[in-house]
């Protein structure tokens, strides 16, 4: 099964209401907004490591934001804070770099991951993820979104993630 597949049966399987929107691979932000409009708001994703604790996290934000990493690293109380590596990306989420998304929390059930949440994703009514694939983009409402999340069962926490954000 490929990975559009084996989302899309999640998704039907949990009830969750998508709209699809296939385009040229979009590896960035930037990219994305080079498409046009979309009825939800995109979301950025990093995919980090902290070497000390051998734990990595998903960090899934809104698209206008700017992650800064010594407010993240702080609130995680980590000693410092990489892009995790390719080979990693793709055990713990089933993704290559341009491709990731909290979709792939599919792959991650039992392993040493935690998705981080921008505290603004609970304020927006609708969201988009790649399909663990970078040509298309599923807009799905932050209330099945959270239902994913839960199906997936991966610790989550809301965080801030710019530099003004309070710790």
């Amino acid at each position: 099964m490929n990975e559009d597949q084996l989302i899309l049966e999640t998704l039907n399987q949990l009830d969750i209401t998508y709209t699809r929107i296939t385009h040229e691979p979009a590896f960035t932000i930037e990219d994305i907004k080079n498409l046009g409009q979309f009825e939800g708001n995109v979301c950025k994703n990093l995919f980090l490591y902290d070497k000390r604790a051998d734990r990595h996290y998903l960090v899934t934000m809104l698209q206008n934001k700017k992650a800064h990493f010594n407010t993240i690293r702080k609130k995680l109380k980590a000693a410092s804070l990489i892009f995790g590596t390719e080979d990693k990306l793709l055990e713990l989420l089933g993704v290559t770099p341009g491709s990731v998304s909290p979709l792939g929390l599919i792959h991650a059930k039992g392993k040493m991951l935690t998705l981080l949440l921008d505290e603004d994703l609970p304020k927006q009514s609708k969201l988009g993820f790649h399909p663990n694939i970078n040509t298309s983009t599923f807009i799905i409402s932050y209330d099945d979104f959270k239902k994913y999340i839960i199906h997936c069962d991966i610790p989550y926490e809301f965080i801030g993630v710019t530099k003004d954000s309070p710790l």
